[in-house]
């Protein structure tokens, strides 16, 4: 539920989000202005897939994960967000249902702006709509790669592209590697790379062996990122 406009004394997200920073002072403060501040407690539901697109989000603290309801009824994580990043966008442009779900991994507090505000918003600022395609371009390209991924690499590339991918979103680089301090389960890892909990842990545990990795209750630290990229370039060249 709301808590309250965005016009409060709290710190406005949108001054450290690279999307938004070419905006004057006083618009990014008109644009804090339009959003209502919601929290979630973890395992709560943001939005749910076919929902109508009320409104979009930006992610301030905590991680949300967009699933997607498969033909057999189980559920897949399609994307990490992350504290900075706006989620929901698709519907919101297309006023088509969320093609997601969103549901808070922990407990999160996020900014929600409702389409009206927001598209009279973009009109004000007809550059922001061109970053935003920007956004949902590369987006797109990520998302393609995932689904050709799914289809054609093994599932060794595959957990080492969602591991790089996280890395990449939420890792913290220390002199073990880069630490991915997260409430991830193995089955959330699974669900990422479309496979068993069972083949993740066997594969994990061959990472380790190799090196290439360290896991511990709630914590993976990539020891070797550089062969980790290597091993998903491998991949793509092999399809």
């Amino acid at each position: 539920m709301a808590e309250g406009q965005g016009g409060d004394p709290k710190v406005n997200i949108f001054w450290k989000i690279p999307m938004f920073e070419f905006l004057e002072a006083e618009e990014l403060d008109r644009l804090y202005s339009l959003c209502a501040r919601e929290n979630f407690s973890k395992g709560d539901y943001i939005f749910l897939e076919c929902d109508p697109p009320r409104s979009l989000y930006v992610l301030v603290k905590g991680e949300v994960k967009l699933l997607k309801q498969t033909d057999d009824g189980r559920e897949m994580i399609v994307e990490m967000v992350y504290p900075g990043e706006i989620f929901g966008e698709e519907a919101v442009f297309d006023g088509q249902p969320y093609p997601m779900t969103a549901q808070a991994l922990e407990d999160v507090e996020v900014l929600s702006i409702s389409r009206s505000d927001f598209f009279t918003f973009l009109r004000d600022n007809p550059d922001l709509a061109l970053e935003i395609i920007t956004e949902l371009g590369a987006r797109l390209r990520e998302a393609q790669n995932t689904i050709r991924a799914l289809a054609m690499e093994r599932v060794e590339w595959r957990i080492a592209r969602v591991l790089l991918m996280l890395a990449r979103k939420a890792g913290v680089a220390g002199k073990e590697g880069v630490s991915i301090d997260l409430p991830l389960t193995r089955q959330d890892i699974a669900e990422m790379a479309a496979t068993t909990v069972e083949t993740t842990i066997r594969v994990l545990s061959n990472l380790k062996k190799m090196g290439l990795v360290e896991t511990g209750k709630g914590k993976i630290v990539l020891r070797d990122r550089a062969r980790l990229e290597e091993m998903v370039t491998e991949g793509c060249a092999r399809r």
